[in-house]
């Protein structure tokens, strides 16, 4: 609180309070006695909140939540005013606090005057019995200073709003319940830490210079700033149910939950003196609140991280390393006459390949808002380019997390284009990290990444970021931290799929799990042995079917109308053919016989919130063809991505049914029991493709057929698929309208059926029948089975 005059403060008036002690209100008689004790305010004051002796200008009183700033403002006033010091200027952070807390507050002007001198409020004045008035004001109104010529002013806190260019106007507090509720000029109303850091930080910096506060003037050990919240956080602002005003702390001027946090420069620094090395740094968004370093490391690398998110880079200068955007430097133009000749072309220019620029980025870090559970946000620059993965150990907040991944998706999709070209030796200023452009080249400024000394001086530099990427807000409800969190109960979903190529003869599990929130990583566990299967860190992406999926063609692409899906959590984009051909957007659908087929789909398409359109889809992939078939609205779906886990499946599983536990994070010690029927079907031979029978003139009938091989990676040369069970045989079934007439095993893609055997099956040569091949395993025994039919 900072208060102002032109007069010299009241001195203590012995007629006007009558002598006293603070313990002659326990022995009052009367209740007249006991009000003239209570508005005797020197007699019990204490020493810091009285004002100070002397011919003074400026009074600043600085004190926590409780510490009697109201009440010492108000009794200040009081004094002046019965000494006839008029006007005063009651200065508030709004209209509605100055009248709501130092007028009509519990220890408000009103309330520390008796009756017979208490002042009348009218509109936005105070008027006293003997004439003296005050006007109330908000800080947020400064030109209303201009006409009124104050004896005196009682002003409010020092602080800052976390609001984006809040230091335009510290004192506009932004509460959507409130009239006077308002932005600082030019801000887009965004949540801004580093803001309301920078602004303290500067008012810290000017408090400390002597050339700006005399001896005696303000104590700076004793500077504090509006506000610390005696409410704890992160229950507040997260318990809006309790606090009306939690939703105000993420723009408001709370430096609960903020104050251990860290602007990037003084990230940076600290990471720097840990590694021994001196380092200047400017700071920039995002404000980051912790940093965890898992390993010994070079302060490089714990720097890069940070580097990464904020879009700076590292220069050193004469004055030494200094951390900072590029951009923010002066460019060094370069003539191209300047350029020296070397072994190659003077100037050349590289590009990458346009379809490897990411479209999407997925950035996981620790999220702040979540008790420090894993998070994950996605950046969007357009949705049919790849998508990229980034992990880091940063503590952020929601707002934060956002702009660090569009940050990281900026860098990744615009340093694309690279310049080299060389220098004469002379040109020893420039050095890595300086900013260069060369005359008549239209791109450009470029930063220098790498120089190389030879007889020349070969240079390597860089387009600079775009700077596309901006601060978004967020609207989601924060956690309370309370203990008694209600436990999630995860939702797993098991889906059986044959084996890879790499391992032919092994089925597998593909593992995904979903909660909310999150409760950390999920372990599964064996309940027999106790062994640990897998651990799933991340959330995955499950879902159901949302319209009804039908038996489709196989090996060729569906271009019907496609199916719909409903993800409980995550987002889907369409990708380019060749890159479903070449195993991207892959999701598995379990279907009305509760096997799983997989599925490629090219195009996606939001048709509602978390519903998506799949169009241009490839059936049976990873040989999963003959677990084609329709699956029902519900059927379930994962997206098989970087967060499945893939557990090999043992022999000794097949048929049998496993007791698994499941446990959501390290908190869970009970866990969930789960069952596991697994199945044989995703583990049994291919069918056989390109069955024949053909009728010979002695009237035999010869089969033929072509085996399957999980290990051949889909090849089209001219090769044999390899074996995968061997020795290798078949099972040859000739039917009649269903009925088994003979069953035929042979050791070879090729099986003879006599003229006298079809007249003992048939009684005669039959003019046609249906017949069916399956490749024999010698462990599992018949695998999925072939038809083929006989027509003459």
């Amino acid at each position: 609180m900072s208060n102002s005059e032109t007069a010299e403060a009241p001195a203590p008036d012995d007629e006007l309070y009558g002598p006293a002690s603070p313990q002659e209100l326990a022995f009052s008689k009367t209740e007249q006695d006991a009000e003239a004790l209570y508005f005797n305010w020197h007699k019990w004051a204490l020493d810091k909140q009285r004002p100070p002796a002397g011919d003074w200008t400026t009074w600043l009183l600085l004190g926590g939540r409780g510490a009697g700033k109201t009440r010492a403002g108000a009794e200040w006033v009081r004094g002046l005013a019965a000494r006839g010091v008029s006007p005063i200027a009651l200065v508030g952070e709004t209209m509605t606090e100055a009248a709501s807390i130092m007028v009509r507050g519990d220890s408000g002007i009103l309330g520390v005057h008796p009756d017979k001198e208490r002042p009348r409020l009218k509109d936005n004045e105070l008027y006293w019995p003997n004439g003296v008035r005050d006007m109330v004001m908000s800080a947020s109104d400064p030109d209303r200073f201009r006409g009124p010529q104050f004896a005196a002013a009682w002003c409010d806190e020092l602080g800052s709003g976390a609001v984006d260019k809040g230091a335009n106007q510290p004192n506009i507090f932004g509460d959507d319940k409130s009239a006077e509720s308002g932005g600082p000029h030019f801000s887009t109303g965004m949540a801004d830490p580093l803001m309301q850091r920078q602004a303290l930080r500067a008012h810290q910096a000017f408090w400390r210079d002597p050339a700006n506060n005399p001896p005696g003037m303000v104590d700076i050990d004793r500077i504090y700033h509006w506000t610390w919240d005696a409410r704890p956080w992160p229950a507040f602002p997260a318990l809006t149910e309790v606090w009306s005003d939690g939703a105000n702390h993420r723009t408001g001027h709370w430096l609960t939950g903020r104050l251990g946090g860290l602007s990037s420069d003084e990230l940076a620094v600290a990471l720097a003196a840990e590694h021994g090395v001196t380092l200047t740094a400017e700071a920039s968004l995002p404000f980051v609140s912790g940093y965890t370093l898992g390993t010994a490391t070079t302060g490089r690398a714990a720097l890069e991280p940070l580097i990464a998110v904020t879009g700076q880079g590292l220069r050193h200068g004469p004055d030494g390393l200094h951390l900072g955007a590029a951009s923010r430097q002066a460019a060094v133009t370069l003539e191209p006459a300047l350029l020296a000749q070397g072994e190659g072309a003077t100037l050349s220019r590289r590009r990458g390949d346009p379809a490897e620029k990411p479209g999407r980025l997925a950035l996981s870090f620790v999220d702040r808002e979540r008790d420090y559970l894993t998070g994950t946000v996605t950046a969007l620059a357009q949705a049919d380019g790849p998508l990229a993965g980034e992990s880091m150990a940063l503590v952020l907040d929601g707002a934060a997390a956002r702009l660090a991944a569009e940050r990281l998706l900026d860098g990744q999709s615009a340093r694309r284009e690279t310049l080299e070209f060389e220098l004469p030796p002379a040109q020893l200023a420039l050095e890595p990290g300086d900013v260069v452009a060369i005359a008549g080249l239209a791109e450009g400024p470029f930063e220098i990444t790498a120089i190389n000394d030879r007889l020349t001086r070969k240079v390597t530099v860089q387009a600079l970021p775009a700077l596309a990427a901006v601060a978004v807000g967020g609207d989601r409800s924060l956690r309370g931290g309370s203990d008694n969190a209600v436990r999630a109960v995860p939702l797993l979903a098991l889906a059986q799929l044959p084996p890879l190529p790499a391992e032919p003869t092994r089925a597998r599990l593909a593992l995904a799990g979903y909660a909310q929130p999150w409760p950390g990583a999920l372990q599964l566990v064996d309940e027999t042995t106790g062994t640990s299967l897998a651990s799933l860190a991340r959330r995955g992406e499950l879902g159901v079917l949302a319209t009804p999926l039908a038996a489709g063609p196989r090996a060729v692409w569906d271009r019907g109308p496609g199916v719909e899906v409903t993800l409980h959590e995550g987002h889907l984009a369409s990708a380019e053919d060749l890159a479903v051909l070449a195993g991207s957007n892959r999701l598995a659908v379990q279907t009305d016989v509760g096997a799983w087929e997989v599925i490629g789909f090219a195009a996606a398409s939001l048709v509602a919130p978390g519903r998506y359109r799949l169009t241009g889809l490839l059936r049976g992939l990873e040989s999963t063809g003959p677990a084609i078939g329709p699956a029902a609205i519900g059927a379930r779906v994962i997206i098989l991505d970087s967060r499945v886990a893939t557990l090999p499946i043992e022999t000794a599983w097949l048929g049998e049914t496993r007791a698994l536990r499941l446990y959501a994070g390290s908190g869970d010690v009970e866990g969930t029991p789960l069952t596991l029927a697994v199945d044989l079907g995703p583990a049994l031979p291919l069918p056989p493709v390109h069955l024949r029978a053909r009728r010979q003139p002695d009237g035999d009938i010869v089969l033929t057929w072509t085996r399957c091989s999980r290990a051949d990676g889909d090849g089209w040369g001219l090769a044999d698929a390899p074996l995968e069970h061997a020795p290798e045989a078949y099972r040859l079934t000739i039917l009649d309208g269903g009925v088994v007439r003979r069953v035929i095993d042979v050791g070879s893609p090729t099986a003879l059926y006599s003229s006298a055997e079809q007249l003992l099956d048939f009684g005669g040569l039959p003019g046609a029948f249906s017949f069916s091949v399956a490749q024999l395993s010698p462990v599992l025994g018949a695998g999925h089975a072939a038809s083929g039919d006989f027509h003459g």
